[in-house]
């Protein structure tokens, strides 16, 4: 009996582990499933409806959607206008207004967009941008209604509730759906059309600095709340109705696109004889398009998300934007502890913190546009590349501002900077649609877009983290030393997020370029390849005036010699398939 009831345990815990085994797979291969279909595949009555955009009264034309998406984008970026709040929150709440955690609803909102963009890419991209832009702008609208609750009845946590969590995934499905719907229309000028939809963006902090601190003094707290959110969902509601997306196919610039499957089927080696070589698939059609002036590579969802090159730019991405997260959020609190009232000589700073903030805003909303318009003429990587290096320079100089005490000093940097972070907002979308291609582009952004959370929470977390160290062991908040820390460990991750992008290979081109038989790596540093070859075996100096051998050698290829190479490969290629055409008579 003891042995029936010990096999029946055994028999009946094998069962369970077989049960829960499948149920894992069973998720897996929906998650997967849910991941691999990410092509919007609109009815041939919905490409017909779709002709006319605001209820059916206005004939669609592809300009309208970049004026529509920038008051969405502007209403989305009031967010950014968050710090304004701050110390009136703190003061309700907390009674005092230096002390308190209104900042960190800022950091949950943008920890949460990153989050919701990642999960809800795949359902965005295969959707109507018109039906989860609407969604977005309710679940937004409803995290200002919980908001207004919340510092009504004075619940610190309701109001992380309400706007950081709610109105985080409003923000998150609204902002990768409008930008990605309108950069479609413009294949060949991507950058721009998203940059001028991203500006609006950075006009909503420029604005809604403004209107927040007029709302603060002239109304409660509540009732700001309450404005805000009626005024932003009136707007969107109306904006919305002029999003569609464009007809399938749509190519207007000609633009050549080469299937992932066609490339690997291009590359793909076999056996020829005795000997291996590569062997070409009979596809004019691919050469064609290796060919054309800046072919674009569809790929599959899957197929980005394992490419080195997507978390190298991931990387990239997140360095942009971590220097200049943190000082959005926290710019009033180090105007005023270094230059204002809080320092150890109090004064009045020369300009007041929400005019500071108002115009930072400003140099994030040109920085979208102008960044995505250069991009479009310079390239994606070498424009990328620059506003890092600018970044890092930036940075480099901001303590030397601080302990000349030069406030205008100071300010034009972080403004720079905001040029900068601006400008990579501007100019992702297009970058992933360049490299994964337009399929891809909302899940893509979407999972890129975590890396704004994990810079806002993460960089928030330890900018207050450094602080509280060095207040707790006796310092004071006006001392310079507290804020060149922080610094320290931002250029840090800048120089990371260069390095990262040296290795981005950001074109087909880049991918298949051929390599010589003793390179070590090959990379593209601002627009031209540079190459790393091996010369471990390479004979002594022939005047024997030196023992010394060279072991490297670095190649920094002109235009003309990298044309052609290129076009010596593809011509190897054209010969390859000829001979494959060839009876074979051996």
């Amino acid at each position: 009996m003891n042995h029936a009831g010990a096999d029946g345990s055994m028999l009946f815990s094998r069962i369970s582990l077989q049960g829960e085994q499948r149920i894992k797979r069973g998720w897996l291969s929906m998650i997967m499933e849910y991941y691999s279909h990410t092509e919007y595949q609109p009815s041939p009555e919905q490409i017909e409806k779709d002709r006319f955009v605001f209820f059916g009264l206005v004939r669609c034309k592809p300009w309208m959607a970049i004026p529509a998406g920038i008051l969405i984008q502007f209403c989305y970026g009031s967010v950014y206008a968050w710090s304004i709040f701050n110390a009136p929150i703190n003061k309700a709440v907390a009674g005092d207004p230096t002390h308190g955690s209104a900042e960190i609803t800022f950091y949950i909102a943008l920890g949460v967009l990153g989050v919701t963009a990642a999960i809800f890419g795949p359902w965005i991209e295969t959707n109507h941008p018109r039906k989860s832009g609407i969604i977005g702008l309710v679940v937004f609208y409803s995290g200002h209604l919980t908001s207004a609750l919340a510092v009504y009845v004075r619940m610190i946590s309701l109001l992380y509730f309400g706007y950081g969590l709610v109105a985080g995934i409003g923000l998150g499905i609204g902002y990768v759906s409008t930008i990605d719907a309108v950069s479609k229309w413009w294949p060949r000028a991507r950058g721009t059309a998203a940059g001028c939809a991203v500006m609006g963006f950075g006009g909503g902090s420029l604005a809604f600095s403004a209107i927040n601190k007029w709302l603060i003094d002239n109304t409660n707290l509540s009732l700001a709340f309450l404005i805000l959110g009626s005024l932003n969902f009136a707007v969107m509601l109306v904006s919305i109705q002029f999003i569609c997306p464009p007809p399938p196919g749509h190519n207007p610039d000609g633009i050549p696109v080469l299937d992932s499957s066609e490339c690997q089927q291009y590359m793909k080696s076999s056996v020829v004889g005795t000997h291996d070589v590569e062997k070409p698939v009979q596809n004019p059609r691919a050469m064609r398009t290796l060919a054309a002036e800046r072919p674009t590579l569809h790929v599959t969802l899957g197929e980005a998300l394992q490419s080195r090159d997507y978390w190298l730019l991931y990387v990239a991405f997140l360095a942009n934007i971590v220097f200049c997260l943190v000082i959005i959020s926290n710019l009033p609190r180090i105007i005023h502890e270094l230059f204002g009232m809080g320092r150890r000589e109090p004064r009045e700073p020369p300009l007041p913190a929400y005019i500071a903030v108002s115009i930072e805003g400003g140099f994030n909303m040109l920085g979208r546009v102008m960044v995505g318009l250069l991009s479009d003429f310079m390239g994606r990587k070498t424009t990328f590349l620059l506003i890092l290096a600018i970044q890092i320079v930036v940075i480099s100089f901001v303590p030397v501002a601080i302990h000349a005490d030069s406030f205008w000093g100071f300010l034009a940097l972080v403004w720079t900077a905001t040029l900068c972070y601006g400008g990579g907002f501007g100019m992702i979308p297009a970058f992933i649609s360049d490299m994964f291609g337009i399929n891809n582009t909302s899940s893509c952004h979407g999972i890129l877009l975590t890396a704004w959370s994990i810079a806002s929470v993460s960089g928030g977390l330890i900018f207050t983290g450094v602080l509280n160290h060095f207040l707790s062991r006796g310092g004071h908040a006006w001392e310079p030393r507290i804020y060149i820390a922080n610094f320290m460990w931002m250029l840090a991750v800048t120089v990371t997020g260069f390095v990262c992008c040296l290795f981005v290979r950001a074109s087909i081109r880049d991918r298949m370029f051929p390599a010589l038989p003793n390179q070590i790596m090959h990379l593209r540093i601002f627009g031209r390849v540079f190459r790393v070859l091996c010369l471990r075996h390479s004979p002594p100096p022939p005047d024997g005036r030196s023992k010394r051998r060279k072991f490297m050698e670095f190649e920094y290829l002109t235009r003309a010699q990298e044309q052609t190479a290129w076009e010596e490969y593809l011509a190897l290629r054209a010969v390859q398939q000829r001979l494959l055409k060839e009876p074979n008579d051996c």
